[in-house]
């Protein structure tokens, strides 16, 4: 009695662990001054979804209906070499005890980018993790960036994310990935 005891614990633990390493993975870095972490909360989503009868744009109107979806938004960049290599090796640390699934790798000579996603029912995406490293071209405001980390959560579907990332010039990859098999 007192294993099966045991047993149930642990696998708890476990659970409340995994559940928490997605939170703690950003937070980790949230706080630290060479890190910008952005965070947009399912509440501000909701928002943007009840804005939808004030914009008429359809551009926009794709952004409305994939807000609805969102759960969270989780950036992190920095351009510190150091503090990237630690996102990086964490990253992938977590996208292998998630057990999330590769989606995509690009590489090219300006930069890395991988995708992983965890899915659900009807193959909807709950989570899409995008890594960004060695950045070499990238400016933006006088800023270089070496290192961009991006979760989104919610109940997506992967070819709104493409149509979004197009209509709003994200990283072309991202866009690329409603036409890819995974």
């Amino acid at each position: 009695m007192k294993l099966r005891s045991v047993r149930t614990l642990l696998l708890v633990s476990i659970i409340c662990v995994s559940s928490a390493s997605g939170q703690s993975l950003f937070d980790k870095y949230a706080r630290n001054q060479q890190v910008t972490s952005v965070v947009i909360s399912e509440s501000m989503f909701k928002l943007f979804a009840k804005m939808q009868f004030i914009v008429d744009d359809p551009d926009a109107q794709v952004f409305m209906e994939l807000a609805k979806e969102i759960t969270s938004l989780r950036v992190l960049t920095t351009s510190n070499e150091s503090i990237a290599s630690s996102i990086k090796e964490d990253a992938f640390d977590y996208a292998t005890s998630r057990r999330l699934t590769e989606l995509m790798v690009v590489r090219d000579e300006d930069s890395q980018v991988f995708f992983y996603a965890e899915t659900g029912r009807d193959e909807r995406i709950q989570e899409l993790l995008m890594l960004v490293t060695e950045l070499k071209k990238v400016n933006l405001n006088g800023r270089k960036f070496e290192t961009v980390l991006l979760s989104i959560t919610g109940d997506l579907d992967l070819e709104k994310i493409g149509r979004l990332a197009s209509k709003m010039n994200l990283p072309e990859e991202l866009g690329e990935l409603n036409r890819r098999d995974y």
